[in-house]
Protein backbone atom coordinates (compact mmCIF):
# COMPACT_ATOMS: atom_id res chain seq x y z
CA UNK A 1 0.00 0.00 0.00
CA UNK A 2 2.53 2.49 0.76
CA UNK A 3 4.67 1.76 -2.19
CA UNK A 4 1.32 2.65 -4.33
CA UNK A 5 0.26 5.45 -2.18
CA UNK A 6 3.97 7.45 -2.80
CA UNK A 7 3.53 6.80 -6.55
CA UNK A 8 -0.02 8.67 -6.13
CA UNK A 9 1.80 11.83 -3.68
CA UNK A 10 4.61 11.68 -6.83
CA UNK A 11 2.30 12.73 -9.37
CA UNK A 12 0.84 14.95 -7.42
CA UNK A 13 3.68 16.95 -6.25
CA UNK A 14 7.04 17.80 -6.77
CA UNK A 15 8.08 17.26 -2.98
CA UNK A 16 11.07 19.28 -1.82
CA UNK A 17 12.42 20.03 1.79
CA UNK A 18 11.15 23.74 2.98
CA UNK A 19 13.16 25.07 5.45
CA UNK A 20 10.96 27.31 8.04
CA UNK A 21 12.46 30.19 10.51
CA UNK A 22 10.63 28.58 13.40
CA UNK A 23 11.45 26.31 16.25
CA UNK A 24 11.21 23.13 13.65
CA UNK A 25 11.59 22.50 10.64
CA UNK A 26 9.39 20.10 8.10
CA UNK A 27 11.07 17.95 5.54
CA UNK A 28 9.48 15.41 3.20
CA UNK A 29 11.74 12.51 4.77
CA UNK A 30 10.83 13.54 8.26
CA UNK A 31 6.86 14.04 7.80
CA UNK A 32 5.52 11.40 5.16
CA UNK A 33 3.80 8.92 6.04
CA UNK A 34 0.84 6.48 7.71
CA UNK A 35 -0.60 8.44 10.46
CA UNK A 36 -2.69 7.13 12.82
CA UNK A 37 -6.18 9.19 13.90
CA UNK A 38 -7.44 9.62 17.23
CA UNK A 39 -10.74 9.68 16.19
CA UNK A 40 -11.80 8.00 12.76
CA UNK A 41 -13.18 10.30 9.87
CA UNK A 42 -15.43 9.51 6.88
CA UNK A 43 -14.17 9.15 3.71
CA UNK A 44 -14.15 8.12 0.45
CA UNK A 45 -13.34 4.38 1.96
CA UNK A 46 -15.47 4.61 4.24
CA UNK A 47 -14.86 5.32 8.09
CA UNK A 48 -11.34 5.18 8.03
CA UNK A 49 -8.30 6.04 11.57
CA UNK A 50 -5.26 6.05 9.32
CA UNK A 51 -3.99 8.71 6.88
CA UNK A 52 -0.99 8.63 4.36
CA UNK A 53 0.18 12.44 4.59
CA UNK A 54 3.04 13.80 2.02
CA UNK A 55 4.67 16.87 3.04
CA UNK A 56 6.09 19.18 0.22
CA UNK A 57 5.67 21.99 -2.84
CA UNK A 58 2.62 21.72 -6.02
CA UNK A 59 2.61 24.64 -8.29
CA UNK A 60 4.46 27.01 -6.39
CA UNK A 61 2.89 26.88 -3.04
CA UNK A 62 3.78 24.82 0.14
CA UNK A 63 1.37 22.04 0.92
CA UNK A 64 0.05 19.24 3.28
CA UNK A 65 -1.77 16.21 1.27
CA UNK A 66 -3.27 13.28 3.03
CA UNK A 67 -5.63 10.44 1.49
CA UNK A 68 -7.34 7.47 3.20
CA UNK A 69 -6.69 5.20 0.32
CA UNK A 70 -4.16 4.81 -2.75
CA UNK A 71 -7.54 5.59 -5.57
CA UNK A 72 -9.16 8.28 -2.92
CA UNK A 73 -9.53 12.19 -3.54
CA UNK A 74 -6.55 13.75 -1.74
CA UNK A 75 -7.45 16.81 1.08
CA UNK A 76 -5.08 19.42 -0.01
CA UNK A 77 -3.37 22.40 2.98
CA UNK A 78 -1.84 25.23 1.75
CA UNK A 79 0.62 26.49 4.00
CA UNK A 80 0.25 29.68 5.93
CA UNK A 81 3.23 31.84 5.53
CA UNK A 82 2.65 34.76 7.90
CA UNK A 83 0.71 32.62 10.57
CA UNK A 84 3.90 30.33 10.25
CA UNK A 85 6.25 32.66 10.77
CA UNK A 86 4.39 34.30 13.60
CA UNK A 87 3.75 31.09 15.40
CA UNK A 88 7.10 29.84 14.62
CA UNK A 89 5.47 26.35 13.50
CA UNK A 90 3.44 25.09 10.58
CA UNK A 91 0.49 25.93 9.92
CA UNK A 92 -1.87 25.24 6.98
CA UNK A 93 -5.05 25.78 5.81
CA UNK A 94 -7.56 24.93 3.10
CA UNK A 95 -11.33 26.22 1.49
CA UNK A 96 -13.60 24.22 3.62
CA UNK A 97 -12.55 26.14 6.49
CA UNK A 98 -9.98 23.53 8.29
CA UNK A 99 -6.43 24.47 9.47
CA UNK A 100 -3.99 22.29 9.99
CA UNK A 101 -1.66 23.02 13.01
CA UNK A 102 1.66 21.05 13.10
CA UNK A 103 2.71 20.11 16.83
CA UNK A 104 5.77 19.09 15.94
CA UNK A 105 7.93 17.76 12.75
CA UNK A 106 5.39 14.02 12.97
CA UNK A 107 2.17 15.15 14.58
CA UNK A 108 -0.55 17.41 13.19
CA UNK A 109 -3.84 18.88 15.00
CA UNK A 110 -6.69 19.05 12.56
CA UNK A 111 -9.58 21.77 13.38
CA UNK A 112 -13.16 24.00 12.37
CA UNK A 113 -12.64 26.70 14.62
CA UNK A 114 -15.51 29.37 15.63
CA UNK A 115 -13.27 31.77 13.86
CA UNK A 116 -10.28 33.13 11.23
CA UNK A 117 -7.27 32.45 13.16
CA UNK A 118 -5.47 35.40 14.26
CA UNK A 119 -9.08 36.98 14.28
CA UNK A 120 -10.29 36.30 17.97
CA UNK A 121 -9.00 33.99 20.40
CA UNK A 122 -10.87 30.27 19.73
CA UNK A 123 -13.35 28.84 22.27
CA UNK A 124 -15.30 26.38 20.54
CA UNK A 125 -13.92 24.18 18.13
CA UNK A 126 -16.87 22.72 15.79
CA UNK A 127 -14.42 19.66 14.68
CA UNK A 128 -11.15 18.31 15.86
CA UNK A 129 -8.76 15.50 15.24
CA UNK A 130 -4.93 14.59 16.25
CA UNK A 131 -2.59 13.06 13.11
CA UNK A 132 -0.32 11.19 15.22
CA UNK A 133 2.48 9.47 12.46
CA UNK A 134 3.01 5.62 12.93
CA UNK A 135 5.36 4.81 15.45
CA UNK A 136 6.01 8.30 17.21
CA UNK A 137 4.47 9.29 20.76
CA UNK A 138 2.40 11.95 19.52
CA UNK A 139 -0.60 13.38 21.91
CA UNK A 140 -4.04 12.89 22.96
CA UNK A 141 -6.90 14.38 21.57
CA UNK A 142 -7.67 16.57 24.47
CA UNK A 143 -4.18 17.83 24.28
CA UNK A 144 -4.17 18.58 20.95
CA UNK A 145 -7.68 20.90 21.66
CA UNK A 146 -6.03 22.78 24.30
CA UNK A 147 -2.61 23.46 21.98
CA UNK A 148 -5.07 24.53 19.08
CA UNK A 149 -6.86 26.71 21.47
CA UNK A 150 -3.42 28.38 23.14
CA UNK A 151 -1.61 28.76 19.78
CA UNK A 152 -4.93 31.36 18.55
CA UNK A 153 -4.23 33.05 21.87
CA UNK A 154 -0.59 33.32 21.52
CA UNK A 155 -1.07 34.84 18.12
CA UNK A 156 -4.09 37.29 19.35
CA UNK A 157 -2.20 38.66 22.22
CA UNK A 158 1.74 38.27 20.86
CA UNK A 159 3.26 36.17 23.39
CA UNK A 160 5.90 34.38 22.00
CA UNK A 161 5.21 35.54 18.62
CA UNK A 162 8.09 36.41 16.16
CA UNK A 163 8.52 40.62 16.32
CA UNK A 164 8.03 42.60 13.24
CA UNK A 165 10.59 45.38 12.63
CA UNK A 166 8.56 48.46 12.64
CA UNK A 167 10.39 51.40 10.86
CA UNK A 168 6.98 53.86 9.95
CA UNK A 169 6.53 55.28 6.81
CA UNK A 170 5.44 53.60 3.42
CA UNK A 171 4.76 49.90 3.80
CA UNK A 172 1.69 47.31 4.14
CA UNK A 173 -0.51 48.08 7.41
CA UNK A 174 -2.98 45.87 9.18
CA UNK A 175 -6.24 47.65 10.29
CA UNK A 176 -7.41 45.97 13.29
CA UNK A 177 -10.92 45.68 11.85
CA UNK A 178 -11.44 44.98 8.58
CA UNK A 179 -11.20 48.80 6.89
CA UNK A 180 -12.81 50.61 4.46
CA UNK A 181 -10.94 52.14 1.24
CA UNK A 182 -13.44 53.57 -1.48
CA UNK A 183 -16.34 50.88 -1.30
CA UNK A 184 -14.27 47.45 -0.23
CA UNK A 185 -13.22 46.27 2.98
CA UNK A 186 -10.09 45.11 3.52
CA UNK A 187 -7.36 43.16 5.74
CA UNK A 188 -4.03 44.79 4.31
CA UNK A 189 -3.45 48.10 3.29
CA UNK A 190 -0.73 49.38 1.30
CA UNK A 191 0.24 52.61 2.74
CA UNK A 192 1.94 55.96 0.79
CA UNK A 193 3.34 58.75 3.21
CA UNK A 194 4.00 61.85 1.68
CA UNK A 195 4.85 63.88 4.80
CA UNK A 196 2.99 66.91 5.79
CA UNK A 197 1.57 66.28 2.00
CA UNK A 198 -1.12 63.51 1.92
CA UNK A 199 -1.67 59.81 2.77
CA UNK A 200 -2.76 57.67 0.08
CA UNK A 201 -3.98 54.11 1.09
CA UNK A 202 -4.73 51.37 -1.45
CA UNK A 203 -6.33 48.32 -0.38
CA UNK A 204 -4.11 44.81 -1.08
CA UNK A 205 -4.87 41.11 -2.84
CA UNK A 206 -6.90 42.27 -5.34
CA UNK A 207 -7.46 43.38 -8.57
CA UNK A 208 -7.74 46.80 -9.47
CA UNK A 209 -7.56 47.20 -4.94
CA UNK A 210 -9.80 50.94 -4.25
CA UNK A 211 -7.86 53.81 -2.76
CA UNK A 212 -8.06 56.66 -0.58
CA UNK A 213 -6.27 59.69 -0.35
CA UNK A 214 -5.89 62.04 2.70
CA UNK A 215 -4.72 66.04 2.48
CA UNK A 216 -2.72 67.34 5.35
CA UNK A 217 -4.36 69.91 7.46
CA UNK A 218 -1.75 71.73 9.08
CA UNK A 219 -4.63 74.12 11.75
CA UNK A 220 -5.83 70.72 13.53
CA UNK A 221 -2.08 68.98 13.05
CA UNK A 222 -0.82 71.85 15.35
CA UNK A 223 -3.67 71.74 17.58
CA UNK A 224 -3.27 68.10 18.48
CA UNK A 225 0.29 67.48 18.42
CA UNK A 226 0.51 64.91 15.47
CA UNK A 227 0.21 65.13 12.29
CA UNK A 228 -3.33 64.95 10.71
CA UNK A 229 -4.26 64.45 7.14
CA UNK A 230 -8.45 64.51 6.02
CA UNK A 231 -10.11 62.86 2.85
CA UNK A 232 -11.75 65.47 1.07
CA UNK A 233 -13.89 67.40 3.48
CA UNK A 234 -15.47 64.15 4.09
CA UNK A 235 -14.78 64.20 8.18
CA UNK A 236 -12.34 60.96 7.65
CA UNK A 237 -8.88 61.75 9.35
CA UNK A 238 -5.84 59.74 9.97
CA UNK A 239 -3.74 60.66 12.72
CA UNK A 240 0.53 59.45 12.60
CA UNK A 241 -0.48 58.84 16.01
CA UNK A 242 3.36 56.93 16.10
CA UNK A 243 5.84 55.32 14.47
CA UNK A 244 4.36 52.78 12.03
CA UNK A 245 0.59 53.43 13.60
CA UNK A 246 -2.20 55.60 12.00
CA UNK A 247 -5.58 56.14 13.85
CA UNK A 248 -8.69 56.21 11.67
CA UNK A 249 -11.31 57.98 13.16
CA UNK A 250 -15.02 59.73 11.73
CA UNK A 251 -15.11 62.01 14.54
CA UNK A 252 -14.93 65.22 12.33
CA UNK A 253 -12.13 67.32 13.67
CA UNK A 254 -12.74 70.76 14.34
CA UNK A 255 -16.07 70.57 14.20
CA UNK A 256 -17.65 68.39 16.49
CA UNK A 257 -16.64 67.14 19.66
CA UNK A 258 -16.54 63.25 20.11
CA UNK A 259 -19.59 61.62 21.09
CA UNK A 260 -21.42 58.22 20.59
CA UNK A 261 -21.10 58.25 16.82
CA UNK A 262 -17.35 58.94 16.45
CA UNK A 263 -15.36 55.76 15.33
CA UNK A 264 -11.76 54.71 15.34
CA UNK A 265 -9.74 52.30 13.65
CA UNK A 266 -6.17 51.43 13.75
CA UNK A 267 -3.55 50.57 11.07
CA UNK A 268 -0.30 49.20 12.38
CA UNK A 269 2.89 48.17 10.70
CA UNK A 270 2.74 45.30 12.97
CA UNK A 271 -0.21 42.50 12.47
CA UNK A 272 0.34 41.61 16.48
CA UNK A 273 -0.24 44.95 17.65
CA UNK A 274 -3.12 44.94 15.72
CA UNK A 275 -4.29 41.96 16.96
CA UNK A 276 -3.75 42.54 20.70
CA UNK A 277 -6.03 45.64 20.36
CA UNK A 278 -8.91 43.78 19.19
CA UNK A 279 -9.09 41.95 22.61
CA UNK A 280 -7.65 44.40 24.60
CA UNK A 281 -10.71 46.24 26.51
CA UNK A 282 -8.08 49.04 28.23
CA UNK A 283 -5.94 49.70 25.07
CA UNK A 284 -9.33 50.69 23.16
CA UNK A 285 -10.28 52.51 26.28
CA UNK A 286 -6.83 54.95 26.02
CA UNK A 287 -7.49 55.37 22.29
CA UNK A 288 -11.15 56.19 23.09
CA UNK A 289 -9.87 59.14 25.61
CA UNK A 290 -7.26 59.79 23.55
CA UNK A 291 -9.28 60.90 20.32
CA UNK A 292 -11.82 62.22 22.78
CA UNK A 293 -8.88 65.38 23.84
CA UNK A 294 -7.69 65.30 20.03
CA UNK A 295 -11.33 66.61 19.47
CA UNK A 296 -11.63 69.39 22.48
CA UNK A 297 -8.20 70.60 20.89
CA UNK A 298 -9.02 70.67 17.47
CA UNK A 299 -12.74 72.26 18.10
CA UNK A 300 -11.00 74.39 20.31
CA UNK A 301 -8.45 75.77 17.63
CA UNK A 302 -10.55 75.92 14.80
CA UNK A 303 -13.56 78.13 17.58
CA UNK A 304 -10.52 80.41 18.26
CA UNK A 305 -9.58 81.16 14.56
CA UNK A 306 -13.36 81.24 13.57
CA UNK A 307 -13.32 84.08 17.15
CA UNK A 308 -10.64 85.88 15.63
CA UNK A 309 -12.21 86.16 11.95
CA UNK A 310 -15.95 87.01 13.39
CA UNK A 311 -13.45 90.08 15.35
CA UNK A 312 -11.40 90.98 12.46
CA UNK A 313 -14.67 91.13 9.90
CA UNK A 314 -16.46 93.67 12.57
CA UNK A 315 -13.76 95.65 12.93
CA UNK A 316 -13.54 96.39 8.91
CA UNK A 317 -17.43 96.24 8.76
CA UNK A 318 -19.18 99.52 7.71
CA UNK A 319 -22.45 100.61 7.07
CA UNK A 320 -23.43 100.87 3.80
CA UNK A 321 -24.17 103.86 1.71
CA UNK A 322 -26.75 106.04 2.35
CA UNK A 323 -29.03 106.24 -0.88
CA UNK A 324 -32.80 108.28 -1.27
CA UNK A 325 -32.63 110.76 1.55
CA UNK A 326 -35.89 110.88 2.78
CA UNK A 327 -36.76 111.25 6.31
CA UNK A 328 -40.21 110.79 6.33
CA UNK A 329 -40.12 107.33 4.81
CA UNK A 330 -37.07 106.61 7.06
CA UNK A 331 -39.35 107.28 9.95
CA UNK A 332 -42.05 105.04 8.96
CA UNK A 333 -39.94 102.41 7.89
CA UNK A 334 -38.52 102.32 11.38
CA UNK A 335 -41.85 101.89 12.60
CA UNK A 336 -42.10 98.99 10.19
CA UNK A 337 -38.85 97.08 10.86
CA UNK A 338 -40.16 97.65 14.76
CA UNK A 339 -43.73 95.81 13.84
CA UNK A 340 -41.21 93.06 11.95
CA UNK A 341 -38.88 92.78 14.92
CA UNK A 342 -41.88 92.10 17.40
CA UNK A 343 -43.54 89.74 15.09
CA UNK A 344 -40.16 87.74 14.64
CA UNK A 345 -39.09 88.24 18.52
CA UNK A 346 -35.57 89.64 17.84
CA UNK A 347 -33.28 90.00 21.00
CA UNK A 348 -31.60 93.41 19.55
CA UNK A 349 -32.73 97.17 20.14
CA UNK A 350 -33.50 98.51 17.11
CA UNK A 351 -31.82 102.20 16.73
CA UNK A 352 -33.04 103.69 13.35
CA UNK A 353 -33.44 102.91 9.61
CA UNK A 354 -31.93 104.41 6.31
CA UNK A 355 -32.41 103.80 2.63
CA UNK A 356 -29.72 102.62 0.75
CA UNK A 357 -31.39 102.53 -2.59
CA UNK A 358 -30.97 105.58 -4.98
CA UNK A 359 -34.65 105.83 -5.83
CA UNK A 360 -37.92 103.07 -5.67
CA UNK A 361 -38.73 100.29 -8.22
CA UNK A 362 -42.09 100.23 -9.74
CA UNK A 363 -44.30 97.06 -8.63
CA UNK A 364 -47.02 95.77 -11.49
CA UNK A 365 -49.41 93.09 -12.36
CA UNK A 366 -47.61 90.59 -14.12
CA UNK A 367 -50.84 90.03 -16.76
CA UNK A 368 -52.06 93.63 -16.95
CA UNK A 369 -49.02 95.59 -16.14
CA UNK A 370 -51.17 97.98 -13.97
CA UNK A 371 -49.16 99.61 -11.28
CA UNK A 372 -49.31 97.56 -7.73
CA UNK A 373 -47.09 99.34 -5.59
CA UNK A 374 -43.53 100.10 -5.28
CA UNK A 375 -40.02 98.97 -3.17
CA UNK A 376 -36.90 100.26 -2.14
CA UNK A 377 -33.90 98.58 0.25
CA UNK A 378 -32.87 100.00 3.06
CA UNK A 379 -30.99 99.16 6.60
CA UNK A 380 -31.68 98.31 9.75
CA UNK A 381 -29.51 99.53 12.62
CA UNK A 382 -29.50 97.68 16.14
CA UNK A 383 -27.72 97.12 19.18
CA UNK A 384 -26.94 93.87 20.66
CA UNK A 385 -26.25 91.74 23.82
CA UNK A 386 -22.99 90.98 23.37
CA UNK A 387 -21.36 95.23 22.83
CA UNK A 388 -21.86 94.91 19.73
CA UNK A 389 -24.20 96.87 16.93
CA UNK A 390 -24.96 95.62 13.94
CA UNK A 391 -27.08 95.91 10.38
CA UNK A 392 -29.27 94.14 8.81
CA UNK A 393 -30.21 94.48 4.76
CA UNK A 394 -34.35 94.84 4.50
CA UNK A 395 -36.96 95.86 1.95
CA UNK A 396 -39.94 97.79 2.21
CA UNK A 397 -42.85 98.46 -0.36
CA UNK A 398 -46.00 100.72 -0.07
CA UNK A 399 -49.06 99.23 -1.83
CA UNK A 400 -50.57 101.62 -4.54
CA UNK A 401 -54.51 101.73 -5.31
CA UNK A 402 -54.47 103.79 -8.03
CA UNK A 403 -53.97 107.62 -6.55
CA UNK A 404 -51.99 107.00 -4.03
CA UNK A 405 -49.21 105.20 -1.96
CA UNK A 406 -50.46 103.66 0.84
CA UNK A 407 -48.69 102.69 4.52
CA UNK A 408 -44.91 101.76 4.52
CA UNK A 409 -44.32 98.01 5.29
CA UNK A 410 -41.76 95.69 5.44
CA UNK A 411 -41.47 92.52 3.41
CA UNK A 412 -37.98 90.89 3.88
CA UNK A 413 -34.45 90.89 4.94
CA UNK A 414 -31.32 89.65 3.87
CA UNK A 415 -30.21 87.20 5.72
CA UNK A 416 -27.39 87.40 8.16
CA UNK A 417 -26.42 90.02 10.45
CA UNK A 418 -23.52 92.29 9.90
CA UNK A 419 -21.47 93.40 13.42
CA UNK A 420 -19.49 96.34 13.71
CA UNK A 421 -18.45 98.79 16.13
CA UNK A 422 -21.46 100.67 17.82
CA UNK A 423 -19.20 103.93 17.49
CA UNK A 424 -20.00 103.65 13.71
CA UNK A 425 -23.79 103.57 14.07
Amino acid sequence: MLTTLSKFFTLMLCLLGYSLSHAFQLSPEQTNGIYQLTQPERSAAGQTQKLQIEYGEMNGQTVLVAASCPKCPAAGYRLLKIETEELGRPVFFNSAGIYVIAYDATTFVSTMADGQLGKKIWSKLAYANVYNKQGTQGISLDAGKAFVIAESKRLMTGKGIAKVEVTGGNGTYYPAAKHTVGSNQYDQINVLIYPKQKIVLTGMNCRNCSTDTFNYQGELSDAIGKNVYEMGHMGRFLIEQDTGILWWTNSKLGKQLWDKHSHFNVLAQDKTYSRKLTIDAALQSSIDQALKRYGAQSKAAVDARYKREDAQRTANNNLPKKGLANQALDQDAFTAAQAWAKGYQWKEDLQYTYMTSRDWSILRHPITGVQTGRRISGVITMKRNDDLCSYQVAVFEQDYNGTDYQKTKMVGVVSGQNKLDCAKL
